[in-house]
């Protein structure tokens, strides 16, 4: 019996030490699976505006090949592509230093963009971009284009250079490039509006509620307003949104509408 006990006491012992050496082995494993995750996560780079802004300038110089006519600047999209298949248009405002690529994400939520520049950094300056209730040919009765109005005087921000009356006047195009073909619009309105989210407060395939938009634009009190282009119920709009810093409850629109088009 003693000898059956000795012999019964030295297997548990030995379960014992190899389910410790075991548990030893998944702590180990685990360990290291965690660290992986963290590593992981630390990789996500986080977005330096200045920083940004010069990557910008210098992917402009990289992929524009820029002419005196607009018209005959020349995008290379395949380049844009091979950075982020999410480049479909590029926005360039002659008078100001607007000249970015647009993006839209057919998966992410549509403010992705907003904070996601295009090499895939999280936070500002985020990047000009459309969300998926528009198509990405332009080919809405209304495109609503988005941009942080940054203090580094980057991306939107030099929308508020409209509201100088002069100025307004004097630069009136805005040039969207897309692979084959360049839209150019007219701006007719230059306005602080309020903060409603357009796409979701308009049916613009009503014509209707596409001249109730067109009105409020015209109407507006903030901001200028060239009476004498022509808008109607047949425009194509280009609507271009960012924020007002002293008054975050409002959006300060250029609006434009499509004049002529060259492939």
């Amino acid at each position: 019996m003693k000898k059956n006990t000795k012999i019964i006491l030295a297997v548990i012992a030995a379960l014992v030490i190899m389910g410790a050496a075991a548990a030893g082995v998944v702590l180990f494993f685990g360990a290291g699976q965690n660290k992986q995750a963290a590593q992981s996560v630390q990789k996500q780079e986080k977005a330096d505006p200045i920083q940004a802004e010069e990557e910008y300038q210098e992917l402009q110089g990289q992929v524009v090949e820029e002419k005196e006519d607009p018209y005959e600047s020349v995008i290379d999209f395949k380049a844009l592509q091979e950075i982020n298949p999410d480049v479909y248009a590029w926005i360039q405002i002659p008078g100001t230093n607007i000249d970015y690529p647009i993006l839209q994400s057919a998966v992410e939520a549509d403010d992705y963009y907003l904070n996601t520049t295009i090499d895939g950094k999280s936070g500002y300056p985020g990047s000009i971009y459309t969300e998926k209730y528009n198509a990405t040919d332009f080919s809405d009765p209304v495109t609503v284009v988005y941009g942080h109005n940054m203090k580094e005087g980057t991306m939107f921000t030099d929308l508020h250079k409209y509201t100088d009356k002069t100025f307004f006047d004097q630069n009136p195009y805005i040039y969207i490039y897309l692979p084959d073909r360049t839209l150019k619009y007219q701006i007719f309105a230059a306005v602080a509006f309020d903060d409603r989210y357009i796409l979701g407060n308009y049916n613009f395939q009503d014509k209707e509620d596409f001249q109730k938009y067109l009105d409020e634009l015209r109407s507006s009190i903030d901001g200028n307003v060239n009476n004498d282009v022509q808008v109607t119920q047949e425009s194509t709009i280009l609507t271009l949104s960012t924020c007002i810093g002293e008054y975050p409850e409002q959006r300060w629109l250029v609006n434009a509408t499509l004049v002529d088009e060259e492939n």
